[in-house]
């Protein structure tokens, strides 16, 4: 399962309202497979693949009823790339499921197929040809693979029943092999929703890098990922609710926090270093900005920062409590 790990990825997705993760796995250096409803309505994506920078992602294919999608990046990646199981697993198959379930770093949680030909209806319509498996599968792990023992892909992971535990699904492999090699023959993708006057030029995407080996440095790289798309893609409502409530408050709410963001936007993210313990950390960051003149410190038009930011978690993500300049204002890029 080593190499494994190395083909699976985590999703950062911004849509205009919301924020949202998932998981996905590479079939080809620049395809990665992964659950439609983790790109549903996405404005940007990024994945991370490993401890290397983050790259882009356009929906190459997508089909809602059957929970399904093909992600292409913008360059390729030398992770493992996963191969479909042609048959349907037999009842009682160990399996096991890899993903970034709640804020954990990539997670393996084992289990059996536990049934088969399911029809399951997660609230868009009923998905047909699932596999039931009594794996542990939370918030994170959708769009994962579930694997046999020897490394091959036997379903997507789509949801876990709430409220009922060892019920969770996936979408068999051979209905996804099906849908990804008809959707390999496109070069059409599906367009990124808008969400109105982005500042970013093209598609805002900005790399983010993770210099620092704390435990949760990753995971609050994501929060901060997330933070920048909704910003650069002018999805401020999903780029505000990654503050605490407090926070959000002392900028006097959205509107007022994006207008004085002028035409401001991130072009590049390092995670220095995290200190602290517990549910309140603090990340030092630098990071890049474009502006306008107009809006950059000292007429700056090119910005580089170096930010702590105050993290704390709230059970389900890291949310932004504060931030401070150690080092002062930042410098004109160089």
């Amino acid at each position: 399962m080593a190499e494994v790990r190395s083909g699976v990825g985590q999703f950062s997705v911004t849509g205009c309202e919301f924020s949202a993760t998932g998981t996905g796995f590479l079939i080809a250096p620049d395809l990665v497979v992964t659950a439609a409803h983790v790109v549903d309505d996405a404005s940007a994506i990024s994945i991370a693949f490993g401890g290397e920078p983050s790259v882009e992602g356009v929906v190459l294919g997508f089909n809602e009823l059957a929970d399904l999608a093909l992600v292409r990046i913008n360059r390729p990646v030398a992770g493992h790339q996963l191969q479909f199981q042609e048959a349907q697993p037999p009842i009682g198959t160990d399996v096991a499921a890899l993903g970034f379930p709640l804020g954990e770093p990539l997670t393996l949680t084992r289990g059996i197929v536990s049934g088969l030909d399911r029809e399951v209806n997660f609230g868009s319509g009923r998905i047909g040809n699932m596999i039931q498996t009594d794996a542990a599968i939370n918030p994170g792990n959708s769009g994962g693979p579930l694997l046999d023992e020897q490394g091959f892909v036997t379903g997507i992971i789509s949801a876990g029943t709430v409220g009922a535990e060892g019920m969770s699904y996936a979408v068999a492999a051979p209905r996804a092999a099906e849908a990804v090699a008809e959707w390999q023959l496109r070069g059409v993708v599906r367009a990124p929703v808008t969400c109105g006057n982005a500042p970013a030029p093209n598609s805002g995407f900005f790399p983010m890098t993770i210099s620092s080996n704390h435990d949760q440095a990753t995971n609050i790289g994501q929060a901060l990922l997330l933070h920048g798309q909704g910003i650069n893609r002018g999805a401020y409502s999903a780029a505000f609710k990654q503050f605490t409530p407090e926070l959000g408050a002392s900028f006097g709410g959205e509107a007022e926090w994006s207008k004085g963001l002028g035409s401001s936007y991130w072009t590049k993210l390092d995670v220095v270093n995290v200190t602290g313990t517990g549910d309140s950390l603090v990340a030092n960051v630098s990071l890049r900005t474009r502006q306008d003149a107009a809006h950059g410190v000292a007429g700056q038009t090119c910005s580089d920062w170096r930010i702590a930011y105050t993290v704390v978690w709230d059970g389900a993500a890291w949310l932004i409590a504060g931030t401070a300049l150690p080092h002062g204002n930042p410098q004109a890029c160089v």
